[in-house]
């Protein structure tokens, strides 16, 4: 599966939903799920600004869909979608925003190295435990929304 390294805050903000824009220097042609990684490197002045006092590095924190990626021919453009990025600092470098929808945050985050672009991680990067972390989390959603 694809994973994409994402330095805190924005990994945070991506898994949250908040941020369904991650802007970036290159293109692709891949769509579909992709993991998000977050790095060792954090932003310390964007966590203060987001309020994220400690953010998890270091692992694979989520998954989203890669939908599409949108072309920017200048930093108007850019910042026209503020909103949708929430990113301040480097934004002349960037010309394509990966356009990211579906997010889902990992009961157990699952530590990794991270890579630069989309790079592949391989299921036995998952351990049993994680897994069934989930399925049991997926399972008890179901009894308790089944209830209602």
């Amino acid at each position: 599966m694809k994973c994409l390294s994402v330095s805190q805050p924005f990994a945070e903000l991506i898994i949250s939903g908040l941020k369904r824009i991650d802007l970036r220097g290159w293109n692709t042609k891949y769509r579909g799920e992709i993991l998000i990684h977050a790095p060792q490197k954090i932003m310390t002045s964007e966590c203060q600004r987001f309020q994220i006092s400690k953010p998890i590095t270091g692992a694979i924190v989520g998954r989203v869909s890669l939908v599409g990626v949108k072309r920017y021919h200048s930093i108007s453009e850019i910042n026209d979608d503020f909103h949708l990025h929430l990113a301040q600092n480097g934004l002349e470098r960037k010309k394509y925003g990966f356009l990211l929808e579906e997010p889902h945050r990992f009961t157990v985050p699952i530590p990794k190295r991270g890579q630069l672009g989309l790079f592949e991680v391989h299921p036995p990067s998952f351990t049993d435990d994680v897994i069934t972390s989930d399925i049991i989390d997926e399972h008890y959603r179901y009894q308790h929304i089944g209830r209602h």
